[in-house]
C-alpha cells in the first residue's frame, strides 16, 4: 500500500493556550488541509473532541471519512487516525510556545487501500503536496484572527 507524509511548521501570533483550546473546537478542523466540511462530531465526558466525520475533495474526487482521536498530550500534541473507504492515515498537530506566539507543526500521513485508489494515489499526493504548506500557514494564522477561549 503506497503511503506519503506531508509536514509543515507555521507560526501563529496567538499564545499556545488559545491555540490548544481550539483543538477541541470542531470548527478548527474544517480548516485543516484537505477537509472541506465537518458533518458530525462527538466529544468525551470531559468535553474534549473525540471524533468527527468530514468530507474532503482531493485530486478532484470527493471523500467522506472519520477522524478518531489517537492520542493527546495536554497543551502540546494531538493526533487523529483517519478512516475512509479508500484512504486512511493520520494527522498530528504539535504546539511549541515561542516569543512571538505558537509554532504549529502539522503532519499528515496518507495510505491508500485497494487497487483503484492506488492508481489515483499520485494525483492525490500531488494535489495535497502543492497546497499543504499554504494550508498549514492559513490554519496557523486562523488562531490569530479567531481566538479560542480556554475551556
Amino acid at each position: 500500500m503506497p503511503s506519503q507524509t506531508f509536514s509543515h511548521r507555521a507560526l501563529s501570533t496567538a499564545p499556545a493556550h488559545e491555540v490548544w483550546a481550539g483543538m477541541d473546537d470542531v470548527e478548527t478542523w474544517k480548516e485543516i488541509p484537505g477537509v472541506d466540511r465537518i458533518v458530525a462530531s462527538e466529544t468525551d465526558e470531559s468535553g474534549h473532541l473525540e471524533s468527527f466525520t468530514f468530507e474532503a475533495t482531493i485530486g478532484g474526487r470527493a471523500y467522506r471519512g472519520q477522524a478518531r482521536r489517537r492520542d493527546r498530550v495536554e497543551g502540546e500534541h494531538i493526533s487523529w487516525d483517519i478512516i475512509s473507504p479508500d484512504i486512511s492515515g493520520a494527522i498530528a498537530v504539535d504546539l511549541e510556545s515561542t516569543d512571538a506566539g505558537t509554532a504549529i507543526t502539522v503532519a499528515l500521513t496518507l495510505t491508500v487501500e485497494g487497487f483503484l485508489a492506488s492508481m489515483f494515489f499520485p494525483v492525490i499526493t500531488q494535489a495535497l503536496g502543492r497546497g499543504f504548506p499554504e494550508a498549514v500557514t492559513e490554519f496557523a494564522a486562523g488562531f490569530s484572527t479567531h481566538p479560542h477561549s480556554q475551556p
